[in-house]
C-alpha cells in the first residue's frame, strides 16, 4: 500500500518535499493557506495586474540542489535565470564600484575590481580582507567549532580588520543577506557563505529572474506535481495538528491529522509540517509544545524585513546589477526593468529596509520616503525621476536570525514524534535562511520520511540526500 503524506506549507520546502515524495511512489498531499504557491519567494498580481514580490531575492550559482530541481521539471535553468558576474558597492553620497565576482567567468572584471576601486577600498582594506574571509575554506564541521559563538564583529576585530571593510562591505552584506547587523551576526554563518564560494569557485555567479517566480517555477511545479497523482489546495491553511498521546510512540505519541481551513480532517501515514518556525509551536497541542524539543524551535530568534517596490517614469538606476548600499537603511537594491519585470515608462526598482526592527510600525508613505532618499543618494538618475507607483511588504518575521549559536539550534528533519518531519530553511542544512536551503531542508525531509516508513526503498536521489544536511538524517532528534 502506498504511503500516504500530508504536507502543511507550499513554499520551495514543501513543494520539494512533494516532489521526491512523489518520486518514491507516495501519495501526497499539499495544503497552502495563501491563494498562491512559493510562501516567502512568491510572487503574485496585484489590483493593476502588475506582479509584486514578497522581497528581492537573489540566485547564486552555488545553488546546486534548486538547479538539480529545476531540471527535474523540465525547467532549463538557463531560461529562467539572468545571470551577471559582477556586484556593485556604493557608498550614499559617495564612492562606487563595481567587482566581478568569478575570475573564471569575468577574470577582466574581478581583477580590475581587486586591483581599482581605490575609493572604496584603499590597498590596505583589500589586504585585510584575506585573514577575515580564510577560515571560509577550512571543513564544514571546524567552522562550527570554530566560529558558532562569534559575531561578524567580533571575528573582524580578531582578523585586524580595516574600517572600510567593515562600513561598506560587511555591513550591507550582513544587514540584506539576512537582515542583521555585524554585531549580531554569527560568523559561522558569514563564513558559511564564503566556504560555498571557495568550495565551488566555478559556479560562483549571480543571477535573477526572468520573470516572476510563479509562471518560472511555482505553476510549472504544480503541474508538474498535479500530472502525477499530487493533490495540491491553496487557500487551505492549516489550523491544528492533531495529537494521539496514545498512539505510537510511547512517549512522544503520534500526529492523528491535520485540521484544514475548508477542508474536512487530513489523516495520512506521514505529516510534513513546510512552515516557518515560529509557526510550528502555535499548531502543535500544549503536550508537545510544551517538551523541550519545541520550545527550542519557538525560542529560535526571528529577523523582520521590509520590501519596498518602487515603479518611476523614466530611468532611475541605469543598471540591472544587484547593489550593496552602504551608510543607508537600505542595503540591496535592484532595477528589474531589464530582467524579470518589464515596465515601459521607466525603472522599477525593488529595495530591502534592514534592519527593520524599529521601522515595521511606519506607515507606507514614511517608508518609501526613507526607500526613496537612500536610492537618490546612491543613483544620480533617479533624482529627477519620479515615482508612479509603490508597494510596501512588512515581514514582523521573515528568516531566522544569525544571532551567535542560533544555527546549531536549529533542528532536523525527523523530530521525536515518529511521524511528523519538518522541511524549510530554516531545519539543519548548511545554506542558512536562502531558496537553495529550503530546496535542501525539503529533500531532506523526504528522505528522512522514507527512511523512517520505508527503510528498504531504494530511490536515485535519496543517497544523495543524505549528504545536504548538516548531522546524519538518521541521528536521534533531540529524544
Amino acid at each position: 500500500m502506498a504511503l500516504r503524506v500530508a504536507i502543511a506549507g507550499g513554499g520551495l520546502a514543501g513543494l520539494t518535499c512533494a516532489k521526491y515524495l512523489t518520486d518514491a511512489g507516495c501519495v501526497v498531499s499539499l495544503y497552502e493557506g495563501a491563494p498562491y504557491l512559493g510562501g516567502r519567494a512568491s510572487t503574485y498580481r496585484d489590483a493593476d495586474g502588475q506582479w509584486v514580490e514578497q522581497g528581492l531575492h537573489l540566485f547564486m550559482g552555488v545553488y546546486s540542489e534548486f538547479q538539480r530541481l529545476l531540471r527535474e521539471i523540465e525547467r532549463d535553468p538557463q531560461e529562467i535565470l539572468c545571470w551577471s558576474d559582477t556586484v556593485r558597492v556604493h557608498v550614499a553620497d559617495g564612492p562606487r564600484a563595481t567587482f566581478g565576482v568569478n575570475p573564471l567567468w569575468a577574470p577582466l572584471e574581478t581583477a580590475l575590481g581587486a586591483l581599482g576601486n581605490n575609493d572604496l577600498l584603499d590597498p590596505l582594506a583589500k589586504l585585510s580582507l584575506l585573514p577575515l574571509v580564510a577560515p571560509g575554506v577550512l571543513p564544514w564541521p571546524a567552522l562550527r567549532d570554530g566560529f558558532d559563538d562569534t559575531t561578524v564583529a567580533s571575528w573582524w576585530r580578531q582578523a585586524s580588520g580595516h574600517p572600510q571593510v567593515m562600513d561598506r562591505i560587511l555591513r550591507p552584506f550582513c544587514r540584506a543577506i539576512q537582515f542583521t547587523e555585524p554585531e549580531d551576526f554569527s560568523a559561522y554563518d558569514f563564513l558559511g557563505w564564503i566556504h560555498h564560494v571557495a568550495w565551488s569557485l566555478p559556479w560562483n555567479r549571480l543571477a535573477s529572474y526572468r520573470g516572476a517566480r510563479e509562471d518560472l517555477i511555482f505553476a510549472p511545479l504544480a503541474d508538474w506535481l498535479r500530472a502525477r497523482g499530487t493533490v495540491i489546495e491553496t487557500g487551505a491553511k492549516l489550523l491544528e495538528v492533531l495529537h494521539d498521546a496514545d498512539g505510537g510512540d510511547e512517549r512522544w505519541g503520534r500526529i492523528g491529522g491535520f485540521v484544514v481551513a475548508g477542508c474536512e480532517r487530513v489523516t495520512a501515514d506521514a505529516y510534513v509540517l513546510a512552515v516557518p518556525a515560529w509557526l510550528v509551536s502555535p499548531l502543535l497541542p500544549g503536550p508537545l509544545r510544551e517538551t523541550g524539543y519545541f520550545e527550542r524551535i519557538a525560542a529560535l530568534p526571528t529577523a523582520p524585513a521590509i520590501s519596498v517596490q518602487l515603479w518611476f517614469d523614466r530611468d532611475a538606476v541605469g543598471s540591472g546589477d544587484f547593489t550593496l548600499l552602504s551608510g543607508a537603511p537600505v542595503p540591496v537594491y535592484q532595477d528589474q526593468t531589464t530582467n524579470a519585470y518589464p515596465w515601459q515608462r521607466g525603472s522599477r526598482v525593488s529595495l530591502v529596509i534592514s534592519p527593520a526592527d524599529d521601522l515595521l510600525d511606519r506607515d507606507d508613505p514614511a517608508l518609501i520616503t526613507i526607500a526613496l532618499r537612500a536610492l537618490r543618494a546612491s543613483e544620480p538618475r533617479a533624482r529627477a525621476a519620479n515615482v508612479v507607483k509603490s508597494v510596501v511588504l512588512r515581514h514582523p518575521r521573515h528568516l531566522i536570525r544569525p544571532l551567535p549559536g542560533a544555527m546549531s539550534q536549529r533542528p532536523g528533519q525527523a523530530t521525536p514524534v515518529p511521524n511528523l518531519f519538518l522541511a524549510g530553511d530554516w531545519t539543519q542544512q548548511p545554506f542558512f535562511g536562502s531558496q537553495e536551503g529550503a530546496v535542501r531542508g525539503g529533500k531532506a525531509a523526504a528522505a528522512a520520511v522514507i527512511r523512517a516508513f520505508r527503510p528498504g526503498l531504494r530511490v536515485t536521489w535519496l543517497a544523495d540526500a543524505e549528504q545536504l544536511t548538516e548531522a546524519p538524517l538518521d541521528a536521534d532528534p533531540g529524544r
